[in-house]
Order: structure tokens, then sequence, then C-alpha cells
């Protein structure tokens, strides 16, 4: 029978299969420079829903902790072991999640091991099969390590009985069950076990965001990467939360391949600025394109007219807000709540019980000018996603 992992209260649930999340090229037709995607409808403008304004402010607070599941035994653990391929090893997105498994893994008494790589696919290969060769308990595949480019040894993996964990690759909208069958969404056979990320959930928040902001009258520029796995996906997201939350919004969509994101994020941003000068909001899907559109902004003289929003709420882009820069606003996700679920998933795996189904694991909370010193001054990695978190996970483990 499929199993579905559940959907979050908050942000109305939307199922988009994640094949479509995953396929650029069917939405690369959508995203092209220049391309609007109007509310229209009949709405006088300056309209807002009443759902737009309470999800605001309700993921303006401090999230509420999310149990996965039934108590572990982790104690009974001890000695058993994790092996842990992360999408890279040089980013800080991957060093904070690793860094919350580690000490998490030394609490348990768990042999822990994270395999260094520059993320390419022929070096996952190599530490899967490393992995396989050790006769670990569970692998991780974290921080958006692709399982697709892995299919042949994670079924060897399977077969020689090591469970497999991916974390923060599909979106909290993926339907998922182990072995596949019956499934409309991109899946690959083998895997156990997911914790799924919050990429759809931040782009609709950043929808209501400047739906509420602007009153009701945004022009909009979303500078997506259809190359990232998440970002057509991400895309339709924001399409349909405009539409239902802003109908009198206006939204053009601009495409900067990864690969351009140092050399084009900038010149596309400036050339949109001049096509239609009346955009005042920006919103480059990730952070590490945020500093970019900024520059952009600033560049063209447009501070103060011109607002960049952004997601990941890593220090660094925190801080401009604090600063009262051109990013105002920043959907933030705890990369140490990611890691506590992926090692949640893998303490369950190795005790022989169910794996999590919840979907909405990693909290997420919007950060701008009302509650960004929560976030620490200056900003701290994982700081204003509540200080229990640690504690509430201890607890289900029998560690606290």
């Amino acid at each position: 029978m499929k199993k579905q992992i559940r959907s979050a209260p908050g942000v109305r649930p939307r199922r988009l299969a994640v094949a479509a999340l995953l396929l650029p090229l069917v939405l690369a037709a959508c995203s092209k420079p220049g391309d609007p995607a109007s509310g229209g409808g009949e709405s006088a403008k300056g309209e807002v829903t009443q759902a737009a304004t309470d999800t605001v402010e309700k993921f303006k607070a401090v999230p509420d902790f999310v149990s996965p599941g039934p108590a572990v035994d982790v104690a009974s653990l001890a000695g058993k072991s994790v092996f842990v391929i992360p999408l890279l090893t040089t980013n800080d997105y991957n060093i904070q999640i690793n860094a919350a498994m580690e000490r998490v893994a030394k609490l348990a008494d768990v042999d822990f091991e994270v395999y260094t790589n520059e993320g390419q696919p022929n070096q996952w290969v190599a530490g899967m099969n490393q992995a396989i060769a050790k006769g670990v308990d569970v692998i991780i595949l974290s921080g958006g390590t692709d399982p697709r480019a892995l299919e042949p040894q994670i079924k060897e993996a399977r077969d020689r009985g090591i469970k497999v964990v991916v974390s923060m690759f599909w979106d909290t909208s993926a339907q998922f069950t182990p072995d596949c069958s019956g499934l409309s969404v991109d899946c690959v056979d083998g895997v156990d076990a997911i914790v799924a990320a919050p990429y759809q959930t931040a782009t609709r928040l950043d929808a209501d965001w400047i739906a509420v902001d602007s009153e009701g009258a945004a022009k909009i520029l979303v500078v997506t990467s259809n190359d990232a796995g998440p970002s057509p996906g991400q895309e339709a997201a924001f399409k349909d939360e405009i539409a239902t939350a802003c109908p009198s919004c206006e939204a053009t969509f601009a495409n900067v391949p990864i690969s351009k994101w140092t050399t084009s994020v900038q010149s596309t941003v400036q050339s949109e600025l001049v096509r239609n000068p009346d955009i005042d909001y920006v919103v480059p899907l990730y952070d590490n394109m945020a500093s970019y559109a900024v520059a952009a902004i600033t560049a063209a003289g447009k501070q103060g007219q011109v607002k960049v929003v952004t997601f990941n709420g890593t220090p660094a882009v925190l801080k401009m807000i604090q600063d009262g820069d051109i990013v105002t606003m920043d959907v933030g996700e705890s990369l140490e709540g990611a890691g506590f679920a992926a090692m949640d998933n893998a303490f369950r795996l190795m005790a022989g019980m169910e794996p999590s189904q919840v979907a909405d694991i990693v909290p997420v909370r919007i950060f701008d000018t009302t509650n960004i010193d929560e976030a620490g001054t200056p900003p701290e990695v994982n700081k204003g996603y509540g200080d229990d978190l640690e504690a509430q996970y201890l607890e289900v483990w029998g560690l606290g």
C-alpha cells in the first residue's frame, strides 16, 4: 500500500508530483525572462486574502516542535554505524547539517563518518561503494545528494541489508514508499526513508509575505534556476500562491542556471529592472543568489524602491535584514532540525521500526524586521527556531 507523508498545518497542502519538480524542461517555457504571470481575476487591486495574512503571522512566530513519531530506544543502538554522503562537504549548508548529526551520534554512541566530496556524482558513487564495503548499518544521502545518480549502489545496499535515508532532496509535497510500487512521483527503489525539504512551503511563504507587505500591489521578479531540482516546482508553487493570495499582484520569471549564478544573476536582474521599472520585489529562490540580486538593485540605483525576499535563512543574508539593507525577508529553515530528523530516521531503521512519515519535520520561520533580532545579533546558524529543539528530540530518543 502506498504510504503518504502527512501535509503541514499552516500552509495549504499542494500535491505536485516530484517527477514534475525535477524535470526543468517541462517548465522552462514558463521561465523565460519577461514572461509575466499575473494573478488576474476580477478582484480589485490591493486585495489580499485573510489566509495569506494569517499564514504570515503564524510563520513569523517560533515554530512549534513537531514530533517525528513514537519513542525510540536509542541507547540500545550503541556500536552501530551511520555513513553520511552529503551533497558536498565544503559549503556551510551541509557543514551545519553534518555537525548536528555528528553531535547526536556521539550522544548515542553510534559510529559516524562523513564522506568528503566536492559534489561530483562519481564521488558519491565511490562513497556508496566505500560504505557498502564497510558494511555500515545506515547510509544517509544528506543535504541534496541526488539518489537518482546512485540507483545501482542503493539497490546493492538494500541487498546487503544496509538502510538508506535521503535527506533534503525531495520536497514536502512528495508521496513516498520505499519500494516505489504504484508511485506517480520520482522515486528510487531501495530508499528506506526520507526527510523532506520545505522548498515549496518557503516559496509560498515568500508569495504570502509579499502580498501582505505590498498591500496587494506588488510587481515581482522571481529568479529561478531550473537545473536545480526543486526550482521548477517552486516556480509553479509561487505562481499558484500569488494568484490566490494577491489577485492583483504581477510576477515575472527569469531563469539563471546554477553555474551562472556568480556571473548572470546580477545582469539578469538589472536587465529586468530596465525592462520593467515598476518591479518592486525581487525573489531569488535561494540565499546564495541573493547577494547578486542586491548588487543589481544597488547598481540600478533602486535602493529603497526594490526589496529582496528569499529562502534559506543563512546568517549573512539575515544580517542584511538586520542592517536595514535591501533584503527585507528571508524564510529560514533549521539546518540543525534537518540533521536531527535524518538521524531520527536512521535510529528508527536501526531499531527495526517504521521510518517517520511526517512531512514538515524541518522547522521553518519567516524572518523580517519585526523578529530578526531573535536570530541573534549578529544572526547565528540555527538560532530563532526555539531553544528546546535538541531537548525535544533527546526525549523522543530516551537520551534526555
